[in-house]
């Protein structure tokens, strides 16, 4: 959804222009049909390995209908394991919402995104259950220097490891950033520290992939 025009260009645009020309649902199936399309030209060029998780942010107040999700099937019923489903937490978590983890077919799981960014954070934690938490990158930037923010992540951290799911910190922008979110036990990284939005997938920064590996022999 990262559109390349001088007057459509953040993804939030793109779905508040679907929604103001009432064809969200068409976005929502697009986006499912592109985003495996897309892993699966990867795949066969060798651009990916073949296993990772293929994260698809899906609006929380559509769904593919079933009709739809015997075409996904059909075409790429293989990638389902590996599918992950983002929710964001600052949409209303309607009865479609959910439900998303019934669709026919479904054997991937749900992440809650942008965890921390809405008022009803912990109602929809509960709501939903996630497998995956991402927290949201307000709460990641300069966490170093912030001991409040640091504690919002313990909390999580110990939530999430508790039940059996796994942290994501959005928005890694320094080897700060990044070294205290690895203290406090997140389990996946995301941001711009690491690897640049692309296409094709980039090489990931190499003192990013240094502190990882000197934190992981501490530990």
């Amino acid at each position: 959804m990262h559109v390349e025009l001088p007057t459509l260009k953040l993804p939030e645009d793109v779905v508040r222009l679907a929604k103001e020309e009432k064809c969200l649902h068409e976005l929502e199936r697009i986006t499912f049909f592109r985003a495996a399309e897309g892993y699966v030209q990867l795949r066969e060029c060798g651009d990916v390995r073949g296993d990772e998780l293929l994260f698809i942010k899906s609006i929380a107040s559509e769904s593919i209908s079933n009709d739809e999700c015997r075409e996904f099937n059909r075409k790429y019923g293989d990638l389902q394991p590996q599918l992950v489903l983002e929710i964001t937490e600052q949409e209303s978590l309607n009865k479609k919402a959910l439900e998303k983890k019934n669709m026919p077919g479904f054997l991937g799981a749900i992440a809650l995104d942008d965890y921390g960014s809405g008022y009803n954070s912990e109602k929809s934690l509960l709501a939903i259950s996630p497998q995956y938490i991402k927290v949201d990158m307000a709460i990641i930037r300069d966490i170093d220097i912030d001991p409040d923010k640091q504690q919002i992540v313990v909390n999580i951290v110990n939530y999430a490891h508790q039940r059996g799911m796994y942290i994501v910190a959005e928005g890694i922008e320094t080897s700060a950033e990044l070294e205290k979110v690895l203290e406090l036990g997140v389990d996946l990284l995301q941001g711009y520290y690491l690897a640049r939005p692309a296409a094709v997938p980039g090489e990931i920064n190499s003192e990013a992939i240094e502190i990882i590996k000197n934190r992981s022999r501490e530990v």
